[in-house]
């Protein structure tokens, strides 16, 4: 979707979302700044890519997606896993915004520990351990053992499962500290899917960054907290 006019601002949605994530945002921007924003591939209503993935395709997608529009972004703002494409595409230099907003984004690898090991022995080995009961009995208990390590999001991946694991695997802290544009972060005090701690990492990161937190919000804190998330991003666009 592309609508309203002046500096561009495009948004990236998180995993399992699509653009549609950011409606409760939209309205405050469209009549100073032309907002773009679209389903990324394997969401909403865009194919899902032939191959797997990782955080690097995506980016140059992104980077491809710009390019095809002919437009130069002025703030790339991402939420969660868009979060992650920014991080690379920016840290990288694939993608060249003046300013940068993530609102609880994902990217550091802190869970490298026993959640993710045990989440990596399920992704290679559940099939085989389920084959040894009842054809009836599998699906529920493979849907308790990922339930059981938070994985929930790769039993419903679907097709994007391969996707997911290379996504989640990457720690995108070295592209963090590549990232040299003005970036604000906002977090959700409650987030349970990137808790806040990941927010205070990425600010220490991120040189010259600003973390805003706000109070009792979860991980959609954009969508929680709506009217305080729009007045944070346009002060800060506006500077």
């Amino acid at each position: 979707m592309d609508e309203g006019s002046g500096p561009v601002i495009l948004l990236l949605h998180g995993w399992k979302s699509d653009l549609h994530t950011f409606d409760p945002l939209i309205s405050a921007f469209t009549g100073s700044f032309r907002v773009v924003r679209l389903d990324l591939p394997g969401f909403g209503g865009s194919e899902v890519p032939k191959d797997s993935w990782g955080v690097g395709e995506y980016a140059l997608f992104v980077k491809a997606f710009i390019h095809k529009l002919g437009i130069s972004v002025d703030t790339l703002v991402g939420h969660s896993f868009g979060g992650r494409i920014t991080l690379k595409g920016v840290g990288l230099g694939e993608l060249h915004p003046k300013k940068v907003v993530l609102i609880a984004s994902a990217g550091l690898a802190k869970h490298k520990t026993l959640r993710n090991r045990l989440f990596g022995i399920l992704a290679k080995v559940g099939k085989m351990l389920t084959v040894l009961f009842p054809a009836s009995f599998r699906s529920s208990l493979r849907h308790r053992l990922y339930q059981a390590t938070g994985s929930s999001d790769y039993l419903n991946a679907g097709v994007l499962k391969e996707t997911s694991l290379k996504v989640i695997r990457e720690d995108l802290s070295g592209c963090a500290r590549g990232v040299e544009v003005p970036t604000l972060l906002i977090w959700g005090e409650n987030d349970t899917a990137t808790p806040l701690s990941d927010g205070k990492r990425l600010a220490e990161l991120i040189s010259g960054s600003r973390l805003e937190i706000l109070e009792g919000a979860g991980h959609f804190v954009h969508q929680e907290r709506s009217r305080e998330v729009m007045e944070l991003i346009k002060k800060f666009v506006s500077q």
